[in-house]
């Protein structure tokens, strides 16, 4: 059935695994989110049409429970590409009644205390708005890189960006010449900080930037109170390693996938 937002806080359930679906939390934020639960087993949530939907459910899952939550997302489908987020139990169950493709293990961390990284100094800044065409060429080769070469306009970009300043959560770091090498910024739920948007230039890759930023950026929310969580893409070694430098820690992992819709 659809359920009202404030419902989720009464699946105990869902509450023990509150931090790793994090964004069912953030979905529920939005002004008009799309949220169907039999407010006890499983939550299937999107935040608007065309975007992600998340699925929580309880581990072991009855068969008939499965059926239940297959039959929920009819009413999620789109023409085209769906992309989904959940646990690896009803993902297997879904790629037996569904074509899947996009499959992806995300890891989900968390931190409680830092660990200062040995190298890669820098200006941990946040930006302001002479940063702007800088942040938006970084946020389209981000784009690029993450969603198999898909192209963002400069104008896109530049209005995403607008939005991180505007919101005021987003940080840099700078080397010693003021050029920005490295961005991060983070969205609050409850007591949870989730880490998003994280991207180091190219040329600059390897040399620390990423670490301190991340350090200096989770040493500042453990300051303000906040859990500091994040989701990573197992296939990227290089960023799980830095993130776990800097005190990070599994704390478990989700699949994302696509079902494609005539």
């Amino acid at each position: 059935m659809k359920i009202e937002k404030d419902d989720l806080k009464k699946i105990h359930l869902f509450q023990q695994e509150r931090e790793l679906f994090y964004v069912i939390s953030l979905i529920a934020t939005g002004d008009s989110p799309m949220i169907h639960s039999d407010l006890k087993s499983y939550i299937v949530a999107r935040s608007a049409p065309g975007l992600p939907t998340w699925i929580w459910t309880q581990d072991n899952l009855s068969e008939e429970k499965k059926k239940e939550v297959e039959k929920v997302l009819e009413e999620f489908y789109e023409k085209g590409r769906n992309d989904f987020t959940c646990k690896k139990e009803l993902y297997e169950y879904l790629k037996e009644k569904e074509e899947t493709s996009n499959y992806l293990e995300m890891g989900f961390l968390s931190c409680k205390e830092t660990i200062n990284p040995l190298k890669g100094k820098g200006i941990f800044v946040k930006p302001n708005h002479e940063d702007k065409v800088t942040l938006a060429e970084f946020w389209r080769q981000n784009v690029k890189e993450l969603y198999n070469g898909k192209v963002v306009s400069q104008s896109e970009a530049l209005e995403e960006v607008e939005g991180w300043l505007e919101g005021k959560n987003f940080y840099v770091l700078k080397d010693n010449h003021g050029d920005i090498v490295s961005m991060a910024g983070y969205g609050v739920v409850d007591d949870m900080a989730k880490v998003t948007h994280v991207f180091t230039d190219k040329e600059e890759r390897g040399k620390g930037y990423c670490q301190y930023l991340i350090y200096s950026l989770t040493k500042k929310l453990l300051e303000d109170g906040y859990v500091p969580v994040l989701y990573t893409d197992y296939n990227y070694a290089s960023s799980n390693h830095a993130y776990k430098k800097v005190g990070y820690q599994d704390e478990g992992y989700l699949i994302n996938f696509s079902i494609e819709k005539r």
